[in-house]
């Protein structure tokens, strides 16, 4: 290989299928002392670290890959795409707060981003708070969309209702997942647990308000 062609590099990194030959090649390119800068901007080596980091995601090496997109973002820092790996990676290490920062870093460039409000929301519910998940899946779902994407969104919101004990609330979102997509299995048996724990606390609140008649 021609060790003056970082540009050929570049081309076998995206060819290749190996992600561990695409780090190679894409850390050849990183490690080149003589770049010719009008080739390779900020734009062009944000690109090489973004994906660097997707081929170590791709082999579980999730703290090195978050590394090269924070130096993807340092280069450029409105790309939404890399912020969202970055995110996904700081969530597979366990770094949850700074996960949800990266994606309110997405949300201030650009509000209406899908993915950003239903990876936060999936951080939020995981970490407890219900309630602030229910808000960002609140914020993707459209009452229209009849799309697998927000059947899954409808779901994750039933879910949440569910832990907060808000058995009607969980019990429609089930409903509208099934106004979609009809046979899905989890959202037919959520339904059915939830209109069970909505009949038994109202029969609950109706024995209450008997036994002080």
């Amino acid at each position: 290989m021609d060790p003056d062609k970082p540009e050929k590099w570049f081309k076998l990194a995206f060819d290749a299928e190996d992600p561990e030959e695409k780090i190679e090649y894409f850390s050849l390119i990183l490690e080149y002392e003589h770049l010719d800068p009008e080739l390779w901007s900020n734009e062009a080596m944000a690109l090489v670290w973004n994906n660097k980091g997707i081929a170590l995601s791709f082999i579980g090496r999730d703290e090195e890959a978050v590394e090269c997109f924070r130096k993807s973002v340092f280069l450029n820092k409105n790309d939404v795409d890399v912020l969202c790996n970055m995110g996904v990676g700081l969530f597979n290490i366990g770094r949850y707060e700074e996960s949800i920062k990266c994606y309110n870093r997405i949300l201030a460039l650009d509000p209406g981003n899908e993915n950003a409000w239903i990876n936060k929301g999936d951080i939020l519910e995981l970490m407890g708070n219900h309630n602030e998940a229910i808000e960002c899946y609140s914020r993707v779902h459209k009452e229209i969309e009849l799309d697998n994407k927000f059947a899954i969104v409808w779901h994750k919101k039933g879910l949440a209702y569910f832990s907060l004990g808000q058995y009607e609330d969980a019990a429609e979102c089930f409903t509208r997942v099934l106004k979609i997509d009809p046979e899905h299995s989890d959202a037919i048996e959520n339904l059915k647990t939830a209109m069970g724990n909505t009949k038994k606390m109202n029969d609950d609140m109706k024995y209450q308000s008997s036994s002080y008649l």
